[in-house]
């Protein structure tokens, strides 16, 4: 979906694309009210981060940031109204990855395109999953879940929180790198796929950190790995999925803001630069690790080479494993 030309094309476009009567009115900017658009319901990930943000900037930029929410369709409505608001710098959109390199895989008609309808501003925060199982299966590692796997194709399954979501895409992932027949069971929400890994319902399963450790540290599931490239500062003490042996395996929710497309380039490099300089402050960490997330900055051809990235992995996976949105 994100390939070298459009890549170009968004650089092209950030630095000589924007019109001059908008260009001059940038220093002006802001004059008034900026409106969040968040694509997901209240009191998620999304939502949590999007209100701390809103909240520092807003202190920062000397006007409010109204946080609104417009959840369905897997993040594409709010998105979409992103995408139709104009160029001015009043109406901003926080989101990620299943709207951003997720979504347009999953849905055949989606209304917009990441990359041409929407400037960038920056990369914001990143979130592992747990990788865990059944405590009553005796499993202490990957390699232990692999082994299992083998040795009964297409008897072993996994939950997620339903299809296309990044449960079900890294278990698509571990299907795949692994060579390991397991059977995939959506369910409703991750409370509760998790509580079908309790029951026994199924073997294992992917989970994002927040509302899960407790009860690792009950003893109601155990957590093998985290899905991070490196080990994480969240759960310091779990290896990942990569030191088992499977180089290439990553799998991080990620969140980022973004603007309508052709909105001035010198008000997307303020937000980045406050962006960058709220990341930075420890209380900042402090708050992200407590969501769930690091800190994980990137803006401009970093960011979009990233998307682009994420883009050929996920897109991989979904067309392999032939999944449709449900």
């Amino acid at each position: 979906m994100i390939n070298r030309r459009q890549t170009l094309a968004v650089a092209a476009s950030a630095t000589l694309g924007t019109s001059l009567n908008a260009f001059s009115q940038t220093g002006k900017w802001p004059s008034k009210p900026i409106r969040v658009i968040v694509p997901f319901a209240p009191a998620g990930a999304v939502d949590l981060l999007s209100r701390f943000l809103g909240e520092k900037l807003g202190a920062e930029l000397g006007q409010t940031f109204l946080i609104d929410n417009r959840p369905g369709a897997g993040g594409n409505i709010g998105t979409e109204m992103v995408v139709r608001a104009g160029g001015d710098g009043y109406t901003l959109l926080i989101a990620g990855s299943p709207t951003h390199v997720i979504n347009p895989y999953l849905y055949k008609n989606l209304s917009y395109n990441p990359v041409k309808d929407l400037s960038q501003v920056a990369l914001i925060a990143s979130a592992p999953n747990l990788l865990v199982v059944n405590p009553g299966l005796g499993l202490g590692s990957v390699e232990d879940l692999v082994k299992l796997a083998r040795s009964k194709p297409g008897q072993i399954s996994f939950s997620s929180a339903g299809n296309g979501t990044s449960g079900h895409l890294a278990g698509e992932l571990l299907r795949s790198q692994a060579r390991i027949d397991v059977m995939h069971v959506p369910y409703k929400g991750q409370a509760d796929a998790i509580t079908a890994v309790i029951r026994g319902e199924v073997a294992f399963a992917f989970v994002a950190i927040p509302g899960t450790l407790a009860l690792v540290k009950d003893g109601r599931i155990k957590a093998i790995a985290v899905t991070s490239a490196a080990r994480s500062a969240l759960v310091p003490e779990l290896p990942t999925v990569t030191q088992a042996g499977y180089r290439d395996f990553e799998v991080l929710a990620w969140y980022c803001m973004s603007a309508p497309a052709g909105v001035p380039a010198p008000i997307v490099a303020k937000l980045a630069s406050e962006i960058d300089k709220l990341l930075q402050q420890p209380a900042t960490k402090d708050k992200l690790m407590s969501l769930g997330m690091e800190p994980n900055f990137k803006k401009g051809p970093d960011f979009i080479s990233y998307m682009a990235k994420e883009s050929a992995k996920w897109g991989k996976v979904i067309k392999d494993a032939n999944i449709v949105a449900s």
